[in-house]
């Protein structure tokens, strides 16, 4: 602003100043809401001991979760994301899982018993669950190495009580 401005447009120029100083303070510091799948994410959040079942969590972010002895049951959990996530002692028993992503998870004692994983993407924590007992692995994207060793398991068994696939011919197991 020139030193022969009027005083009126000094004013005007101090207030614009002042509040997108405001405006730019409020943003840097307001909480940020993440959204993925159209709704709220859980992503880095601890939610372990709580029930999640029968819910609607489609395309939701749980990355780095924490969900010890959290039960998902019966959920749509399609397209979500449990990268890197705490799933120890979780319960996925008939979840809808088409699409997920369980990759570099910590899943001991996790059940996945008539899970619907079709299309879902494991790595080798999936040694370490309870049961795989009528689970639908169908496209499932599994590491090799930890895919002969989930075939040798004996609850690799079943036929899924929804798609009615076997689960060793969806592990395609030999």
């Amino acid at each position: 602003m020139t030193s022969d401005a009027s005083p009126f447009l000094k004013g005007i120029h101090s207030s614009i100043t002042a509040a997108a100083a405001a405006a730019a303070l409020f943003l840097a510091t307001a909480p940020v809401n993440a959204v993925s799948g159209g709704g709220l994410d859980y992503a880095g959040l601890d939610i372990s001991n709580q029930d999640f079942s029968n819910g609607n969590y489609k395309g939701k972010d749980f990355t780095q979760v924490l969900a010890k002895a959290t039960t998902f049951a019966n959920s749509n959990l399609q397209g979500c994301r449990f990268y890197k996530a705490y799933l120890v002692n979780t319960n996925f028993e008939g979840a809808d899982a088409r699409g997920a992503s369980f990759e570099d998870t910590s899943m001991d004692n996790a059940n996945l018993k008539s899970i619907n994983a079709a299309g879902a993407y494991f790595g080798q924590s999936l040694l370490d669950v309870k049961s795989l007992e009528n689970g639908d692995f169908t496209d499932a994207q599994i590491p090799q190495k930890t895919l002969l060793q989930i075939c040798e398991r004996d609850d690799v068994k079943g036929t899924n009580p929804v798609t009615k696939a076997d689960t060793r011919d969806s592990l395609m197991c030999l």
